[in-house]
């Protein structure tokens, strides 16, 4: 077990120099980043608000089709029972009367055209059912892509937020990256160390800022190196007609000045 948490370790640390890499100037980098993602959030719940109020619309419609179709179905229904109840009700007068008693043609002729009528009533009726269970149908079909519109939409939204985050980290890193490097020279010239600045990494910006600032101190270096020059011509003149102890001073000069080259 020891040997195992001991063989996780240096991925985490990994992982964290890797973070770290990226995060040079943290302050600079989150702040700009942080901006980006606010902008990328507004703008997200903005789009999405105003999905969600389409498809409330667009559902509410579909609701309102659905209780018409209902209403119509209803009616239909209260159509066909009540004209069953007045086939019927003919029905047994004519049975009562004896014009039909005596002619029997004439009875099945009016049943058969009344049963006729039931018919084509009962098949309305299912037409209006089966209407009314595709509208429903419909409905239900709406308010489930609704429910998954919502959810992709969320997902990818918050994807979004999330590679811009990611992308204004590494968007930033080829900023700060050329600033951090300025600035450790910088603090290297204020200790009285000239040392030319590394090269940038292929991708990073501020290049002609960078290449600027490298000519300066470049320039610099070798006005250093051509006083320390100056220097060592004006104590070779000095050695045969100066003492030792006096030209002491200028050795100690041209240490100091060497150091600021090493």
């Amino acid at each position: 077990m020891a040997e195992a948490a001991t063989a996780r370790a240096p991925a985490g640390g990994r992982h964290q120099r890797r973070l770290r890499n990226y995060l040079l100037d943290t302050q600079f980098q989150l702040k700009y980043t942080g901006y980006l993602v606010a902008i990328a959030v507004v703008l997200s719940a903005s789009l999405g608000f105003i999905l969600w109020r389409t498809s409330n619309a667009v559902l509410a419609q579909s609701y309102s089709t659905v209780n018409k179709g209902e209403q119509v179905v209803t009616f239909g229904k209260q159509v066909v029972e009540e004209s069953r109840k007045v086939s019927a009700v003919v029905q047994m007068n004519i049975v009562k009367d004896e014009a039909y008693q005596d002619n029997p043609e004439l009875l099945e002729a009016f049943k058969t055209d009344a049963q006729a009528q039931d018919d084509r009533l009962k098949k309305q009726q299912e037409q209006l059912e089966s209407q009314a269970a595709s509208l429903k149908q419909q409905s239900a079909d709406i308010a489930s892509q609704q429910r998954t519109m919502m959810t992709s939409l969320t997902a990818v939204l918050l994807l979004l937020v999330f590679g811009i985050g990611v992308a204004g980290i590494l968007v930033t890193h080829k900023v700060a990256g050329p600033i951090y490097k300025m600035k450790r020279q910088i603090r290297e010239v204020g200790e009285g160390k000239l040392k030319i600045p590394g090269k940038l990494r292929k991708g990073d910006e501020l290049v002609d800022f960078f290449e600027a600032f490298n000519d300066m101190v470049v320039n610099w270096r070798k006005r250093q190196e051509d006083e320390i020059a100056l220097l060592d011509a004006a104590m070779k003149q000095l050695e045969g007609k100066a003492e030792a102890a006096d030209l002491e001073p200028l050795k100690k000069l041209r240490s100091e000045m060497q150091g600021t080259l090493d």
